[in-house]
């Protein structure tokens, strides 16, 4: 049998915060946490660190903190990179609005992310500027499909590259722009990444996460991708309650 890949996308929000999370922190997430100026952020932050450690710790078999979580950023010495923790685990942060996102996948690098879709599309200025992220065959392909389609489908093709730019770790170093995906074999697909082109032939696998977060928040849209070698299959994506989890945190 081929080797399977398998995911939980974990979901909280900002005002899940308590003060007793504080204490899963490192000392390089809680210096990023201080950076953040509104204390808003500082409380989202927080939410999104303490869940990422529990939901890794399951995976272990450690406590959270001893889940060793690693920040660093290739460019510079702030502790701002995308979390990695190291072994078969892999983890991906996500935010939109209030929605905080943890993805946790064994087998396979993963990228989350989410985005804000309320019921009546987004605002005009926000469907401009993701449709300028995207390539003429993406653009031959929206035009393709009945207008009460192309704002969920903005948003959603906007998730999928994001969520590849935070698997493969190169975040804003490459353009959106740079990036392709299709739908027309009627599931999502790369179809373009300057510079990796193994991950055009089934190394890169693209999955909708919004089945997990409906019922919590209903106004979010998020997608998941995968970097996988030739022959590895994803088992599921599995939504899960991420406040239950912060519940297992004793008050101090």
């Amino acid at each position: 049998m081929s080797p399977a890949v398998a995911c939980r996308v974990w979901w909280a929000a900002a005002d899940d915060h308590r003060p007793e999370l504080d204490a899963l922190l490192g000392p390089a997430e809680a210096v990023r946490r201080d950076r953040y100026a509104r204390a808003a952020d500082r409380r989202r932050f927080t939410v999104s660190a303490a869940l990422l450690r529990l939901a890794a710790a399951r995976e272990l078999g450690c406590a959270p903190q001893e889940v060793p979580v690693v920040r660093d950023c290739p460019g510079c010495a702030v502790p701002h990179g995308r979390p990695r923790v190291g072994g078969p685990v892999h983890v991906s942060v996500s935010y939109a609005g209030q929605a905080v996102a943890v993805a946790v996948s064994t087998g396979a690098a993963v990228g989350l992310d989410a985005a804000e879709a309320p019921a009546g599309g987004p605002p005009p200025a926000s469907l401009a500027a993701l449709e300028r992220a995207l390539r003429p065959e993406e653009r031959a392909e929206l035009g393709e499909a009945p207008e009460r389609m192309r704002p969920g489908m903005l948003v959603r093709w906007w998730t999928y590259k994001e969520a590849v730019l935070k698997a493969t770790g190169d975040g804003l170093r490459v353009p959106p722009t740079d990036i392709g995906v299709s739908e027309r074999s009627g599931s999502a697909r790369l179809t373009a990444y300057p510079g990796r082109p193994e991950l055009l032939g089934g190394g890169a696998v693209l999955r909708s996460a919004g089945a997990s977060l409906t019922r919590l928040f209903p106004a979010a849209m998020a997608s998941v991708a995968f970097l996988v070698d030739r022959g590895t299959r994803v088992d599921h994506v599995r939504g899960e309650d991420g406040r239950e989890l912060l519940g297992t945190v004793a008050a101090r």
